[in-house]
């Protein structure tokens, strides 16, 4: 049984023809991916050893050898030569490290990304305005007790403001009840440590946090 976010973005390949899914731990988004039909092939890709050999077990207890392929592989490298990856997915890392990888790879041929940090959504957010692609798509979600967030973009123009960039567009669009949960518990935290705080300075910085947080729930 795959995670709930895995679920949730597999959704989100439906229609593609090659994924290519990096950092993929134990290959569990493409096999399930190929296996329900949302993609007729996938790379299974990571940088360490011990994952890609339980990605590769996974592969073959499924039936799966020459459908999904298991690749030890720092990044998105590999796009220079699979030309015909059209869907990439990075679940599970920070969002300077996909920042990093997307920056490094050939995206020419790629159609749709679909991301989904461990913290600092921010950084992707920008890193893709800046390069040309929008955001078509965004899902906060809660699992485990922990938030998540998956930002699914396709090629394409968009202008965000510093609220959008760092919640989403579509996210504060929508603001779910677990949004809004994560929110009012971020305020809350911040007033009990401003009543702890023991300078000015600090209760400042804490009331102008504040202020944002209850933006973004306006």
């Amino acid at each position: 049984m795959i995670s709930k976010r895995l679920r949730i973005a597999s959704e989100y390949l439906k229609g593609f023809n090659y994924l290519a899914d990096c950092g993929t731990d134990h290959g569990l988004l493409p096999i399930y991916a190929v296996k329900n039909g949302y993609v007729k092939k996938a790379i299974a890709s990571d940088n360490k050893n011990m994952p890609l050999l339980q990605a590769k077990n996974n592969i073959a207890e499924n039936n799966l050898i020459g459908k999904v392929s298991a690749v030890l592989a720092e990044g998105l490298s590999y796009l220079y030569v699979e030309k015909d990856v059209d869907v990439v997915s990075i679940l599970g890392m920070g969002g300077k490290l996909i920042v990093d990888i997307l920056a490094k790879a050939d995206l020419i041929n790629v159609k749709r990304l679909i991301l989904s940090a461990n913290s600092q959504n921010y950084e992707i957010r920008k890193f893709l305005e800046e390069n040309r692609w929008k955001i078509i798509s965004e899902e906060f979600f809660k699992e485990n007790q922990k938030y998540y967030q998956i930002i699914v973009s396709e090629k394409g123009r968009m202008e965000l403001s510093e609220l959008e960039r760092e919640f989403g567009p579509l996210i504060l669009e929508n603001k779910n009840e677990v949004f809004k949960e994560r929110i009012n518990k971020m305020i809350q935290q911040l007033k009990r440590a401003k009543i702890k705080a023991l300078n000015k300075e600090t209760k400042q910085k804490i009331t102008k946090r504040i202020k944002v947080l209850k933006e973004a729930l306006s």
